[in-house]
């Protein structure tokens, strides 16, 4: 009887420390179960976010370029003869008018003297055959007759004036005579080149835009100008062409720039800045653009989800605070540190740097 009993404690035993074992084991399957389930799910990870808010902003086109004549002109000869004179150094301002070359008279002070002297015989004639008709004492032909010599004698006094003044060449405007192309003693053809004559009142830049900014470009608007040297002066466009250039495919443009007593030379590297149109845009830093696959200029943002997607923007101003765009909502959430490393639909867990400033 008591072997009995000691079987049935042992049976007992071995059957409580079997699932005791048990118990055990699978308690501690189950921990490792939930610790390799936690580390296959990678966290979450952070990004520094910041607020960007769209706001009515001037848009302005900037186009560069050079500074200009108003008029520039190389002043040639009418007719030929030898160069005798040219009294005026380059670079010197004259008046319309003014003397730049002078050829050789002799020829043609001749022969005005002549035209003058055979019009004065035909003037004589003519009253002498007025006179006569008058009386009845000759035909009326021979009035007419006489008449008609007369105009034709002072047709070749005006033609012997008129080649005579061609050889004294004058400027068409007032100018800077910028340069001597003729020399004393050289001999000049008719369309032979005296000099060169630039009117700088007012100086002009001359520049070119896209065929998207022409769109936005009417004569009159004001404008401004940078010169390569730091200066500014106000400019007002004058001429916005509405056909491109074959080769470049831009528009031309012109404005006057308003340079009051200063000298501004022509041929000087120029910018010319205007103020286009009010758009709505925000104003993000410059380190916050980045290039998607296909090249596209946008920023990265986070949406409502807190999920990261690139959003395509442009560029219409810069400033030293940074990149006026357009394409954003009116207000976004932008990735501020490590957008070119995240790609789209990534989840983060934003965390606001305040806003731009």
């Amino acid at each position: 009887m008591k072997r009995s009993i000691l079987y049935a404690a042992i049976i007992l035993a071995v059957i409580v420390a079997y699932f005791g074992v048990r118990m055990t084991m699978r308690g501690s399957v189950g921990l490792n179960g939930d610790t390799a389930e936690a580390a296959t799910q990678a966290p979450v990870p952070e990004a520094l976010v910041v607020a960007a808010v769209s706001q009515p902003h001037m848009m302005r086109i900037t186009a560069r370029g050079r500074t200009a004549p108003d008029k520039s002109v190389t002043v040639k000869s009418g007719t030929s003869g030898t160069v005798t004179s040219t009294p005026v150094r380059e670079g010197t301002f004259v008046r319309a008018g003014t003397l730049l070359c002078g050829l050789d008279v002799e020829a043609r002070s001749a022969r005005l003297q002549e035209a003058e002297a055979m019009r004065e015989s035909a003037r004589i004639d003519f009253e002498a055959a007025a006179t006569l008709a008058a009386r009845g004492l000759a035909p009326a032909n021979r009035e007419a007759a006489a008449r008609a010599t007369l105009d034709a004698a002072e047709a070749a006094v005006n033609a012997a004036r008129v080649e005579l003044d061609r050889t004294r060449i004058r400027a068409p405007f007032d100018g800077i005579f910028e340069r001597r192309m003729a020399e004393t003693g050289d001999f000049l053809s008719p369309g032979a080149a005296c000099g060169l004559l630039v009117d700088l009142d007012p100086v002009i830049v001359a520049a070119e835009v896209t065929e998207a900014q022409a769109g936005l470009l009417s004569t009159g608007m004001a404008a401004e100008a940078e010169l390569a040297d730091g200066r500014r002066f106000p400019a007002k466009l004058r001429f916005v062409a509405r056909t491109a250039s074959a080769q470049t495919r831009t528009f031309p443009i012109e404005a006057e720039l308003e340079t009051g007593d200063a000298v501004v030379a022509a041929g000087v590297t120029a910018s010319l800045s205007i103020p286009a149109q009010e758009v709505s845009a925000a104003l993000v830093q410059r380190s916050l653009l980045t290039l998607a696959d296909t090249g596209q200029l946008g920023v990265r943002i986070v949406r409502e989800d807190n999920t990261v997607a690139f959003m395509a923007v442009r560029v219409i101003d810069e400033t030293p605070e940074g990149a006026w765009v357009t394409g954003l909502p009116e207000r976004v959430t932008l990735v501020a540190k490590g957008q070119d490393y995240l790609n789209d639909g990534v989840r983060v867990r934003p965390v606001e740097q305040g806003p731009l400033p």
